[in-house]
């Protein structure tokens, strides 16, 4: 145990809440985290997780045990450290579904409703830590302290280089923490002139495990903007057999298909018609009955960008997804694809004719 945990009970916790259940669960659970009794660990996480970041908020109690989790994170003694990097993460930043969904970026960044400067500024002061901490013998500590490191673009001349030699040298029996790195790299501000990271993302991609090959595609294209045919089919494959949640993805909670999807929407238009004829011939695979929804709501976003379909006036890329849809019967695959194909201004009541 690090000598400053006995400053633990020297805070004055009570002057940072109103809530006394918070003023005195969080330095216990703080001492908690350093039992030799697994339970009283997990417990005590779940219980700062609530307390420190509760559905993105973040308090004065929050910045004051940034310090005591670092502690935690840094030595080898302790147990779960990977919940360590969790919690840090989650005060830095709150929840990580906004920021992947918004993306907001400069000062739309700064402003946004998860943004807690004071929070995120004392994660941030600790990252020559969590560099240290890739080097750790932990695969979880190492995996979670990548995704961890992901949020700090004003970092990146330090960590992407850093992210960057984990995708290239991790081993193959842990994948998932290169995949991890991956995208990780490229969320700090990883581009395509980062030339070692994209040769090393490149090798990733053909590698044995589903989980790096398309997490290196999910990076590869967000370095880039502009995926080739294999980066492309690879991000589709990923859409739609990535298994929910994936082990070991901490990106929205394990759900890596979304992941690829909100990528997959920042494509530059010029690229709808690679993509709706990716579409096309996965949707021509598949029959009635299948669980579809993913697949049609994905050739729809391609092909209808804009939505309100103007069906005298589709677009050539635009009438190969609408007979690819009446080919395989879309309009049979219940109200939740019907009501896809509506918002996109197709007929709800049935396939148009022609």
């Amino acid at each position: 145990m690090p000598e400053r945990t006995h400053v633990v009970d020297g805070v004055d916790w009570t002057a940072l809440t109103r809530d006394p259940r918070v003023a005195s669960g969080v330095p216990a659970a703080l001492h908690a985290l350093w039992s030799d009794d697994e339970f009283p660990r997990r417990s005590a996480y779940n219980f700062l997780a609530r307390a420190l970041a509760h559905q993105g908020e973040r308090t004065p109690i929050s910045v004051a045990a940034v310090p005591f989790l670092i502690d935690v994170l840094v030595d080898p003694a302790a147990g779960d450290r990977f919940g360590a990097a969790q919690l840090l993460r989650m005060i830095a930043i709150g929840e990580e579904d906004y920021w992947l969904v918004e993306h907001p970026d400069g000062a739309d960044r700064t402003a946004g409703e998860q943004w807690n400067p004071e929070a995120y500024a004392a994660v941030r002061a600790y990252v020559p830590a969590f560099l240290s901490a890739l080097a750790t013998t932990d695969p979880a500590v190492r995996l979670h302290t990548a995704h961890l490191l992901a949020w700090f673009p004003e970092e990146r001349d330090t960590v992407v280089p850093a992210l960057a030699r984990v995708v290239a040298y991790e081993p193959g029996e842990h994948a998932e923490v290169a995949a991890v790195a991956a995208v990780a790299a490229v969320l700090a501000g990883g581009t395509a002139a980062d030339t070692g990271l994209a040769q090393a993302l490149e090798l990733r991609r053909g590698g044995p495990v589903p989980t790096e090959r398309w997490a290196s595609a999910i990076a590869l294209t967000r370095m880039t903007g502009w995926p080739s045919r294999p980066v492309l089919e690879q991000l589709y494959e990923c859409l739609l057999e990535a298994a929910d949640p994936v082990p070991n993805w901490p990106y929205l909670d394990g759900d890596m298909a979304t992941l690829a999807a909100l990528t997959l929407s920042r494509l530059d238009p010029s690229l709808a018609g690679e993509r709706v004829d990716q579409l096309v011939t996965r949707l021509r695979r598949t029959r009635p009955g299948q669980d579809r929804a993913t697949l049609i709501g994905a050739l729809v976003d391609a092909a209808f960008p804009q939505r309100g379909a103007r069906l005298p006036l589709l677009t050539d890329i635009q009438m190969a997804a609408v007979r690819a849809l009446i080919e395989a019967d879309a309009w049979d695959d219940g109200p939740y694809v019907v009501s896809l194909l509506a918002a996109a201004g197709l007929p709800a009541d049935g396939p148009p004719r022609f």
